[in-house]
């Protein structure tokens, strides 16, 4: 097996993108700015103070209240268009699903977004929490 060790890699037609050949012919392109995910989390919001499980990208975790957080990117977005996802995990003692949801319009901003957790229409604090930002 070869190693390919480097610190910057420019595609040659496109400057932001790049071609993967992985075996038998495959392509795959690759746009390094835009087809990635930029940031990510799971953390626990059962804690007295929620806390990330494991982070990519995510500086601090806020707890707003019951269910209720606030993500903090360490290196911020270019814009409010990218695209953000979050999800909930099922909470032992919750009858029916928990999901996740933004709070308001101004839930998303470059360098954070806020979301909540719950169930039934109550704000549960759940020990599996996840967040995605691609842009």
């Amino acid at each position: 097996m070869s190693t390919l060790r480097t610190n910057a890699l420019e595609g040659v037609d496109a400057k932001n993108s790049i071609t993967i050949v992985a075996g038998a012919g495959n392509v795959t392109t690759t746009n390094m700015q835009e087809g990635l995910c930029k940031a990510w989390c799971s953390l626990d919001g059962t804690t007295t103070d929620a806390s990330f499980k494991q982070t990519f990208n995510m500086g601090t975790v806020t707890d707003n209240g019951t269910g209720n957080f606030t993500v903090n990117y360490t290196n911020p977005m270019s814009n409010l268009t990218y695209s953000a996802q979050v999800t909930a995990g099922h909470a032992v003692g919750v009858t029916g699903d928990v999901v996740a949801t933004f709070n308001s319009d101004s839930s998303i901003a470059t360098t954070s977004c806020k979301f909540t957790a719950h169930s039934g229409g109550t704000n549960r604090d759940v020990p599996f929490n996840f967040c995605n930002i691609h842009g």
